[in-house]
């Protein structure tokens, strides 16, 4: 799938008033959908000049305990076995052995006594050697492994695997499969989004993929999406905002300031990204010169995080799992590069003592075979590990290990959800929402689309109150002073940032869009006339958009 670009050129002849073909090529669904800091600039609407960024706004400062989730998706499927490894009789290591005598890993060459997993019950398990930057995380209880993971009727495609993983669907045919597990959150957390967009993004991913996690029903896209490291630092040095007055009242130029004004609610993101990214530095060496490049965008999230940009959900990418041949050396390097990564991006971010709120998960659609295959790889299984890190999980191993035992193996070589001891995958996403980001109950059924087993992963799970990003607050409502028909509405705005307020019907009709603009950081009043806008004596709701929020309260008019 490529990224939408645009001719230049063509949109300045489309977007002129007598033009009867622009909205064929371009309309609001269109715009809405284009995802991607290149699809954006490629639209440079209409090449006109374009104004600096605003100046530095007010962000929004995460609230103390407001925790961060940053996760790492291995795709093409990672071999678990190869990375997590069976070291005693208790684990299969003699089963191992035989089903891998080419790739699979031996003590004294691929691993040693000091990348045991020891600490949590049996030590029956090791990291390959080239993980060994974890082995502090581990030792240190900032580590756990979840065995196991899966989900029932696997059909081994990468698209629907990792469709599946995003969603918490069953299959093709289940509605979930329309929106992500994350996006249905941040569709109830950030309820007027399309209306009045915030000005910090809901969520942040680097690497360009079909991902849906983020995705809200209709579509709507929550995150904002860096297809690869050098992008996002081209935006952090030449981000703008453009000018969206003086295109006419004809349709075509309407539609042309509408289409403006939302590329700056998506550019406006790019204030609060570059100002965090410029508060901030790393404080240690990432590793260079990485085939995977995970390095560099986690060290753009510690820096992020450390500028406080106030977004709690990041995902970055990993490819090359898919080693269907020549695996083991390959595999073990890329393996390397996710422990080394992983490790200084904990390391930079404690080393500004910003580390106790931040988890960080890794998943992969599906896992390998257990057999080695005739080309010396693997190919598409089901079940594997999945790994935590953090000072706020549950350290040591969780859910049963691998039965390399399983008199079916001796058949079959994959091991099958159905038939071993398994997590399903939506168990952990629960408790992640639950435990970690602090949904309530409804919230969590209602984004997972319905309950699952929960599991122990953090040491100190949330009360389950659902944390707020509340970005604007309504004051209340009074009688004017000076003239008592005239109510003054007050409310206060936490950012800058888009503001609208109606007037509604108990029944939820829009009667009066009372309040609709920029607004800066502040608290202000709105006059309200009921005589101007023929509001009759009764009761009626007052709605406030802001910062993606929704706020709404009742009022009288006498």
């Amino acid at each position: 799938m490529k990224d939408h670009k645009i001719n230049p050129n063509l949109i300045d002849r489309q977007f002129g008033c007598t033009h009867d073909e622009e909205h064929q090529i371009w309309n609001r669904r269109q715009f809405m959908m284009t995802s991607g800091m290149a699809g954006l600039g490629s639209v440079l609407l209409g090449g006109l000049t374009v104004s600096p960024l605003l100046g530095n706004s007010s962000m929004m400062l995460p609230a103390e305990g407001d925790n961060i989730l940053v996760l790492i998706k291995m795709f093409g499927g990672n071999d678990g076995l190869n990375m997590v490894v069976p070291a005693t009789s208790a684990s299969g290591v003699d089963e191992y052995t035989r089903i891998r005598p080419t790739i699979g890993l031996k003590k004294g060459t691929d691993y040693s006594d000091n990348h045991i997993l020891s600490g949590y019950g049996n030590s029956d398990f090791a990291l390959p050697q080239t993980m060994e930057s974890l082995m502090p995380l581990w030792n240190e209880g900032k580590m756990n492994i979840i065995h196991n993971v899966g989900y029932p009727k696997q059909d081994y495609s990468h698209f629907s695997s990792i469709n599946f993983w995003s969603t918490a669907a069953d299959n093709d045919q289940d509605k979930r499969v329309q929106s992500g597990i994350i996006g249905r959150f941040l569709d109830q957390d950030f309820p007027s989004f399309s209306e009045s967009p915030p000005t910090v993004p809901p969520a942040l991913r680097i690497g360009y993929s079909t991902d849906k996690i983020f995705s809200a029903p209709g579509n709507q896209q929550m995150e904002l999406v860096f297809n690869d490291p050098n992008e996002f630092l081209r935006l952090a040095q030449y981000g703008k905002l453009y000018e969206t007055d003086g295109f006419g009242d004809c349709p075509q130029g309407q539609e042309r300031s509408f289409l403006r004004a939302l590329t700056n609610n998506t550019l406006r993101y790019s204030n609060s990204v570059v100002t965090a990214y410029g508060k901030a530095s790393n404080k240690v060496a990432f590793p260079t010169g990485t085939q995977s490049r995970l390095a560099e965008q986690l060290a753009i999230i510690s820096r992020l995080i450390k500028g406080r940009l106030g977004t709690k959900m990041f995902l970055v990418n990993i490819d090359g799992f898919d080693t269907h041949s020549n695996q083991k050396d390959y595999h073990l390097r890329i393996l390397g590069d996710m422990a080394k990564s992983v490790k200084a991006f904990y390391d930079d971010l404690k080393a500004d003592s910003m580390q106790s709120n931040v988890t960080v998960m890794t998943y992969s659609e599906f896992g390998r075979t257990i057999k080695e295959n005739g080309s010396v790889g693997t190919d598409h299984g089901n079940l594997s590990p999945l790994m935590m890190f953090g000072d706020g999980v549950n350290p040591g191993f969780h859910g049963t290990p691998i039965n390399l035992y399983d008199p079916i193996l001796k058949t079959s070589t994959i091991v099958y959800y159905e038939t071993q001891a398994s997590t399903d995958y939506r168990s952990i996403f629960q408790s992640v929402l639950k435990d970690w980001l602090c949904l309530n109950g409804e919230l969590t059924e209602y984004t997972m689309g319905k309950s699952y087993p929960s599991l122990n992963l953090f040491k100190n799970p949330c009360s389950g109150a659902l944390t707020s990003n509340n970005n604007a607050v309504l004051v209340g409502h009074n009688p004017n002073p000076e003239n008592p028909r005239i109510v003054d509405m007050k409310f206060s705005n936490l950012q800058s940032g888009e503001v609208e307020i109606k007037i509604k019907s108990v029944s939820g009709r829009t009667l009066v869009n009372l309040y609709n603009k920029y607004t800066l950081k502040g608290s202000y009043t709105v006059p309200l006339d009921p005589s101007k806008w023929k509001l009759n004596p009764g009761e009626y709701i007052y709605e406030l958009n802001s910062a993606g929020k929704r706020y709404m309260r009742r009022f009288l008019i006498q």
